[in-house]
């Protein structure tokens, strides 16, 4: 699954978008205006209203006179008027989401786990968050239940991938065995890597515009009840408020309709396409298939019942609302359409929830030069040539039943357990690492020389792991503490008056992550960098990669080859090795920082390259793993 030509597609969602957001101004201003223009002159219709005068038309025979309704600047007000309110109220929402996912998982009544506050069942979906985010090359996200939902569901929000989090109801996790959650996360985890959350909290902010004018009503409507009471003036004014609050309603169903329009067009085919890559994600269709089995079998099934789930329905894993218009502007394809596009011509049973015998591994996406697109960072599963690196390989997943708390502490599914992302279970350092007040403890302790006796007994392969999970706890501290331990992190590195791959590493995803979590908002200017500076950054990534992995079976010249060769038809001007001595950090910051703002099939292009030559002996280094990791995290 080529994630990078996913996130250019919804780019091109985005530019849908913004045509149906235009067209949907443009119907609300057309009906208030036609309302408008016969509340001034009803006599367009009936034909009267001039008599057989000089400014009559049609001498009093009934005829209608449509051209009457005509009026320039009533139109042009009514426009601006329209546009001033709908777009006020979808840069009022835009603003409220600023927060990132945490205000979608606030708003749907959900509550965020920590170790602290998990009981069996969340801490099993704590560690499979983590998993997948490890596996992944992405910051671990925060987690949420949704304490009070017993149906069925998940979503993943946020603006960032330094901001995302990864929901799901109680009924997902009492209900849904780990393999089955795992599938749900993965799901969730292609929404996030594909560009589709920031794409669903723009469709947000866009549908409440449209609907303002439902808002606006409602208001009138309260306040015309109260004036109604009363049999003064006010009676009168309250008369009128609630005859413009029930027109403003009626209005408002043009708005519902265009919103519901807009959710279902962006969302629908995506939902397949995460579906595939969680498959993907986790070699278990079973898994998935089984999650949406239950499902249909569930009491609640999938709707949510807070009163957010319809402005939020274009982000669950499953359709989140019931009635006639649900069905009709559905943002999710039917249950039964996802399990035959996972399972194909597999026959599945009544017991397929669980899993029967091993399930068939799904191919990758290759792009340039055969690179495994999804590989990079662990979800190539075994063979990936990461499994050394770790050091560690997990036994079989032993299910132990839906919601049963002795499969908490399973082990990760192969996909997963076979990278050096994975962490064996009760790893030294990893509660310390989860937990928000000890994170940035552990990230100090990381950076110390000589190190603590606990940091000193970790694997290399580890380090980088246990650094993204302490980064992604410390999201959660107020902003003084954050800055704080960068500045202590900072002055721990310049100590030495060195500063090793690990150490930038560290840094740099350090200081991405706390910008993200500060302004979730901000998004990079994308541009086509030349042919000229494209290949520069591509060479000075290659370089670094080339000479990181300190091979023993291959020259740096096979293993910069290996990365060259997977931009042949990308970059028209080919890469070249730079000395040792050229391979600053100055200049990786540079080179990443222009790949930031690439389109997305550029960064692609980028990252299969450096993939490849990571790849090329058949091993991934520890320092190799930092940089790709580090790589990923610029790209987003």
């Amino acid at each position: 699954m080529n994630f990078f030509a996913a996130q250019q597609r919804a780019r091109v969602k985005t530019r849908r978008l913004i045509v149906l957001f235009i067209a949907a101004v443009l119907a609300i201003a057309a009906v208030i205006y036609l309302v408008i223009a016969l509340a001034l002159d009803g006599g367009a219709i009936t034909g009267g209203g001039g008599g057989g005068g000089a400014g009559g038309v049609g001498g009093g025979t009934g005829a209608a006179d449509l051209s009457r309704l005509w009026m320039p600047e009533v139109a042009l007000w009514t426009l601006l008027g329209v546009s001033a309110v709908v777009g006020l109220g979808s840069l009022y929402k835009w603003s409220s989401l600023s927060a990132g996912g945490s205000a979608v998982a606030n708003a749907m009544g959900g509550v965020r786990v920590t170790p602290r506050n998990a009981g069996p069942l969340e801490k099993r979906l704590l560690n499979v968050v983590e998993e997948m985010a490890l596996a992944s090359g992405v910051p671990v996200p925060a987690a949420y239940v949704l304490p009070h939902e017993p149906a069925i569901n998940a979503f993943a929000a946020g603006l960032t991938t330094g901001d995302a989090v990864v929901a799901v109801s109680r009924g997902a996790l009492e209900q849904l065995t780990r393999d089955e959650l795992q599938a749900v996360v993965g799901h969730e985890f292609s929404h996030i890597l594909n560009g589709d959350m920031r794409l669903n909290l723009k469709i947000t902010a866009v549908v409440f515009g449209i609907l303002m004018f439902t808002v606006v009503g409602r208001v009138l409507l309260e306040f015309g009840a109260r004036g109604g009471r009363s049999r003064s003036k006010d009676g009168n004014a309250g008369a009128v408020m609630l005859a413009a609050g029930l027109g403003l309603l009626v209005l408002g169903w043009v708005g519902y309709f265009f919103g519901r329009v807009i959710q279902s067009a962006v969302s629908r085919q995506r939902e397949f396409l995460a579906d595939a890559s969680s498959v993907q994600f986790t070699r278990n269709p079973q898994a998935m298939a089984g999650a949406l089995q239950k499902i249909l079998r569930a009491q609640n099934g999938s709707v949510l019942e807070s009163p957010h789930a319809t402005e939020f329905s274009h982000l669950f894993f499953a359709t989140g609302v019931s009635g006639f218009l649900a069905s009709l502007f559905a943002t999710h394809p039917p249950l039964e359409a996802r399990i035959r596009a996972v399972l194909g011509n597999r026959e599945w049973g009544a017991g397929s929830g669980e899993r029967g015998g091993s399930a068939a591994a799904t191919p990758l996406t290759t792009g340039a030069g055969g690179a495994a697109q999804v590989g990079a960072l662990g979800f190539a599963g075994r063979g990936s040539g990461t499994a050394g690196a770790a050091g560690f390989t997990a036994g079989s997943v032993s299910e132990t039943g839906s919601g049963r708390a002795g499969d908490v502490h399973a082990a990760p599914s192969p996909a997963v357990s076979g990278t050096a992302a994975a962490l064996p279970p009760h790893f030294p350092l990893s509660e310390a690492a989860r937990e928000p007040s000890t994170a940035g403890g552990v990230l100090l302790d990381l950076l110390r020389e000589p190190p603590p006796p606990a940091v000193a007994a970790l694997d290399p392969a580890h380090r980088v792991p246990l650094a993204q999970i302490s980064i992604g706890a410390i999201g959660a501290l107020p902003p003084a503490e954050q800055d704080a331990l960068v500045a202590e992190a900072q002055r721990l590195v310049d100590a030495d008056g060195r500063v090793s791959v690990f150490e930038y590493a560290l840094m740099r995803l350090l200081r991405w992550h706390v910008e993200s979590v500060r302004d979730p908002r901000r998004a990079a200017r994308v541009s086509m960098p030349s042919t000229s500076a494209f290949a520069d950054a591509c060479s000075v990534l290659l370089s670094f990669v080339t000479y990181a992995g300190r091979s023993r079976t291959l020259a740096p010249d096979a293993i910069f080859a290996a990365g060259a060769a997977a931009l042949t038809g990308v970059a028209r001007k080919p890469p070249a090795l730079l000395p040792p001595a050229q391979c600053s950090f100055r200049r990786l910051d540079a080179a990443l920082e222009l790949l930031a703002h690439t389109p997305p099939l550029a960064k692609g292009a980028a990252l299969n390259a450096v993939t490849a030559a990571a790849h090329a002996d058949g091993e991934i280094h520890p320092d190799e793993d930092a940089l790709l990791r580090v790589l990923a995290a610029a790209l987003e």
